[in-house]
């Protein structure tokens, strides 16, 4: 079946992009192309163009707190700009309602009336969604599926879109993880993830450039230039101990940078 014709882009996709200029952890090796999309259109052309070529899509917002595999990635880095990271009233919405771009970074709106919740949130909207913290403030959610975009009322992420922008709501009660935060935090009565770590004498724990917090030590840093390897070795190494010594098993929360190429 013939693909129709190719879009003409206004964008340039560059070739052997670096993950560490994009990536918190500063890691990584290049991914094949990378592109930065400021509007819809672009990035409607940027995926068919996607699918004619049999590229893999990886979106990777600004901030990500992602873990990328030793060496290169295969694929397509797609980054948000533009009016796909804007912020502005959404019309026809309750009062205080924002309609947020997906490329949004959320701490800047902790500073609004409602969203106070965001004030030290890690990343982009986009990332905020695929984890599914910032669900309970979702009031609908416009998104690319298939070949078109589309607006719904059905906020769940399904692994067959990529979110485009969302109506937040003020008020709600939200539980977003601290940026660069190592693993998902305990569902369970008794001491939290931090607790927990904290008394195990896991402050400050260094594997070459791989570090935890000192202050938090759920959080991992990348000190010096800790290859992503390195960074692994930590958390596996964090992972046993936590086992031997409480029997908890930590379930680590930085993806792999990417999302795993679903588009």
């Amino acid at each position: 079946m013939s693909q129709g014709p190719l879009p003409s882009l206004t964008v340039a996709v560059r070739s052997e992009e670096p993950l560490a200029r994009h990536l918190p952890l500063r890691c990584g090796g290049a991914i094949e192309q990378w592109v930065e999309v400021a509007d819809e259109a672009e990035l409607v052309a940027i995926l068919k163009l996607a699918r004619a070529e049999k590229w893999t899509v990886r979106p990777i917002p600004a901030f990500h707190d992602a873990l990328p595999p030793e060496g290169g990635m295969v694929g397509l880095g797609l980054r948000f700009g533009g009016e796909l990271e804007g912020v502005r009233a959404a019309d026809g919405d309750p009062d205080g309602c924002l309609r947020v771009g997906a490329g949004a970074v959320l701490a800047p709106i902790g500073l609004r009336p409602g969203f106070e919740a965001l004030r030290f949130a890690p990343g982009t909207l986009q990332d905020a969604y695929e984890e599914g913290w910032i669900q309970p403030a979702l009031v609908r959610v416009r998104r690319v599926r298939g070949r078109g975009v589309e607006d719904s009322e059905d906020v769940k992420p399904d692994g067959k879109s990529l979110l485009v922008s969302a109506v937040l709501r003020p008020g709600r009660k939200l539980k977003p993880p601290s940026a660069g935060q190592a693993f998902v935090e305990l569902q369970r009565a008794g001491p939290g993830l931090r607790a927990i770590l904290g008394k195990a004498q896991l402050r400050g724990l260094r594997v070459h450039g791989a570090t935890l917090g000192e202050i938090d030590p759920a959080v991992l840093s990348n000190r010096d230039d800790a290859t992503p390897r390195q960074l692994r070795t930590l958390l596996g190494a964090v992972r046993e101990r936590i086992q031997t010594s409480t029997g908890i098993q930590l379930e680590e929360r930085l993806v792999p940078a990417g999302r795993g190429g679903r588009l």
